[in-house]
């Protein structure tokens, strides 16, 4: 490194931990050493494919998710690649670098954060984005590579990771003061001492080393490319198109605005837009389980299937249905139930989180049955006796609704007797005797309620619906939900065996 890059990167550490001193964060965020060094091979022209499969292959686990996601959809070769030099032969070296430092960087990210649920769902945005980035240069054939598109976009809102990851406390006050109604910016200037996440993000995207071409990716509104040949004036553009197209869909917001401010970059109409961001989601499935486990807890399929009906509602567009008035059920397209029970049956042959595989259950049941609603609710010790309180759902569902769950299991009624006798039961239309969250949810649907027991004893419940409209599962569909049941008991098996 010469004298000058020295100087540059001293001069950013140390104004890296005069931010993160006056953040209480006694020291600077770390990087693994895979890390540093697949960065480093973007550093020299020297760089060879059998440097980077060596790098690679140094972490069994960075191998296995690469030829993962090298064998999904996301790629959607022909035959199946079963090596890492074969894959970077097939795809690039840079295809395969990028992506592998993209799995590396967030690994990093999840072992480092406390707050699991708040990591995934920042990190769950920022692939999306990244997917949503290469789709977008695909569609409207832009002239800079697909694979740096997918980095730029991904490490976009690096500050907002860093914040997430390493001061929860601060990002907590962030989305505090964003939702008493303050603008995004002032908000973050308030919660971090006059900083913002962009000059976050920069810092330590310099102290890194990432490059310049990254660092400008990370600009909120860049000025748009002069000319189509201006690759890095497209890129910080396709990452602020993309990353704005994700918010907008997680939080809301104004589509047409976000699509007309980037229209000299690429012009999106807002059903292609939903295109984008429906691809972004399909080519997610094979990323990682934090990935499925961090949109699932952003809604963000059921979100964008509301843009998706106001967008044919203002453009006149025929309704994708069947012609009866019903809208489709939120089945996975190329995906079957046994795909996802084979997923489920990975997970429990490895180390997981209890959390993230009931929400990678649910899904299951969501999108590979196809249910309207699916909430998994927890039996819980309290003073008067044990409840059952709503914990995760999927689904046509304000999370509020999925926290007023609250139903005693001592009571007289059918469903405390049924969770009691670890019996299932199902109501249609109506379901006398639940309490307030479940009798709202039931109401006017065929509804089944399922206890997860182990030793005979009830540790959770999982409810699902359909509006009475829609046909009721067969006994195949049936057949296979008792299947996710059971493959939940199994959960709870290893966790008290291991525990």
């Amino acid at each position: 490194m010469t004298d000058r890059g020295k100087n540059a990167q001293e001069a950013a550490r140390e104004r890296l931990a005069e931010i993160f001193a006056g953040m209480n964060l006694s020291e600077l965020p770390a990087m693994s050493a895979h890390v540093r060094e697949l960065i480093s091979l973007t550093r020299s022209a020297d760089s060879a494919a059998y440097q980077l499969a060596k790098v690679i292959l140094k972490d069994y686990s960075l191998t296995n998710k690469v030829l993962q996601v090298v064998n999904s959809a996301y790629y959607a070769l022909e035959k199946p690649v079963t090596s890492i030099s074969r894959a970077v032969t097939l795809l690039g070296f840079d295809a395969v670098r990028d992506l592998a430092m993209a799995i590396a960087i967030f690994e990093d990210f999840v072992r480092s954060g406390v707050e699991k649920e708040g990591i995934s769902k920042v990190l769950a945005r920022s692939f999306l984005s990244g997917l949503g980035a290469r789709e977008i240069v695909r569609r409207k054939e832009i002239a800079v590579s697909g694979e740096e598109a997918f980095i730029c976009a991904l490490l976009h809102n690096l500050g907002r990771i860093i914040v997430c990851v390493y001061l929860p406390d601060r990002y907590g006050r962030v989305e505090e003061l964003i939702a008493a109604g303050n603008e995004r910016t002032a908000a973050e200037r308030e919660a971090l001492d006059g900083l913002d996440f962009e000059t976050v993000g920069r810092e330590i995207a310099r102290f890194w080393n990432l490059g310049d071409t990254l660092i400008a990716a990370m600009a909120k509104e860049p000025p748009p490319p002069r000319s189509p040949d201006d690759a890095a004036a497209c890129l910080a553009g396709l990452a602020a198109l993309s990353n704005s197209l994700i918010d907008c869909v997680c939080d809301g917001g104004d589509l047409a605005a976000v699509l007309a401010r980037h229209e000299r970059l690429a012009a999106i109409d807002p059903d292609e837009a939903v295109k984008v961001v429906a691809a972004a989601i399909e080519a997610s499935e094979e990323i990682s389980g934090t990935m499925r486990y961090g949109i699932a807890l952003l809604r963000v399929r059921s979100r964008l299937e509301l843009i998706r009906k106001e967008v044919e509602a203002d453009g006149g567009a025929p309704g994708k249905g069947s012609g009866d008035g019903l809208d489709g059920l939120p089945l996975a397209r190329g995906k079957s139930v046994n795909d996802f029970i084979r997923e489920l049956t990975e997970i429990l042959t490895s180390e997981f989180e209890i959390n993230d595989f009931y929400v990678n259950l649910l899904e299951g049941l969501y999108r590979g049955i196809g249910f309207d609603r699916v909430v998994l609710a927890v039996v819980r010790p309290e003073k008067d006796g044990h409840v059952l309180v709503g914990r995760f759902g999927l689904g046509d569902l304000d999370p509020a609704a999925v926290r007023a769950i609250r139903h005693p299991v001592a009571g007289g009624d059918p469903l405390a007797a049924a969770v009691r006798e670890c019996r299932d039961l199902a109501t249609e239309g109506r379901a006398p005797g639940l309490s307030p969250g479940f009798a709202a949810l039931a109401r006017d649907r065929r509804a089944w309620f399922l206890p997860v027991c182990l030793n005979g004893k009830a540790i959770a419940l999982i409810y699902l619906d359909r509006e009475m409209r829609r046909p009721p599962p067969d006994q195949a569909e049936m057949k296979s939900v008792r299947l996710f049941r059971d493959l939940a008991v199994m959960a709870l098996q290893k966790m008290a065996f291991f525990g």
